[in-house]
């Protein structure tokens, strides 16, 4: 059973993901969480946090530290029994469990919020420095980075940034699409929209370059 520390803390980053989405997280100071999340304590921020920005950090790693345990169980059971890794099926690893998160309201807030912050130049200096976040990504990383072979370094960097970026945003846009009250366009499934997202994805890793120069100008 939760303790009354413990249900203090969830109803401050409950209220916090609540007005970070709809306001933006530039736009919520401490004193909108103290008084939405129905604490008295004008402090409470302070007491289990610390700082605003630790809270964002908490409402992200409760979200993101269990997917990233699922997926580190399932590329433990896949590599323990041997199973041939596609550039393909690591990225499937890596979308699938972001993908369900468009189930909830609670899963597309945590999405929108990192749509956010893969743009927020105080959270992440670099789209691409999102691969190291997670021990599960990383280790999908090794089986899809392969297939950027094919570029100059440099580009290969890039278009690690890009993806990576790309990824986070289309999400964002898909759970916005689906809470649209008139979405302006039809709104696939989740599976769908998982499977045309990693398609997607294949192909702009795959894509040729024009840039034959493998030093940065």
């Amino acid at each position: 059973m939760a303790t009354n520390r413990q249900l203090g803390k969830q109803a401050l980053l409950d209220a916090a993901a609540l007005l970070m989405d709809e306001r933006g997280v530039d736009n919520v100071s401490v004193q909108d969480i103290n008084q939405a999340s129905g604490h008295k304590n004008r402090s409470a921020v302070q007491y289990h946090f610390g700082t605003r920005d630790a809270v964002i950090q908490a409402v992200m790693a409760r979200t993101m530290e269990p997917i990233d345990a699922e997926r580190n169980l399932l590329l433990d059971h896949l590599e323990s029994t041997g199973t041939r890794f596609t550039p393909r099926g690591a990225l499937e690893v890596v979308v699938s469990p972001l993908a369900r998160q468009l189930r909830t309201p609670e899963g597309r807030r945590y999405v929108r919020l990192a749509a956010q912050l893969i743009n927020h130049p105080r959270f992440v200096r670099d789209a691409g420095d999102a691969i190291m976040i997670n021990t599960s990504v990383s280790r999908c990383a090794r089986y899809i980075l392969p297939i950027l072979a094919h570029l100059p370094p440099p580009v290969a960097a890039e278009r690690t940034s890009q993806v990576t970026g790309f990824v986070v945003r289309a999400l964002g846009d898909q759970c916005r699409l689906m809470d649209s009250e008139k979405p302006t366009r039809a709104v696939l499934s989740i599976e769908d929209f998982s499977a045309n997202l990693v398609d997607t994805i294949m192909a702009i890793l795959q894509a040729p370059s024009s840039v034959t120069s493998d030093s940065p100008k």
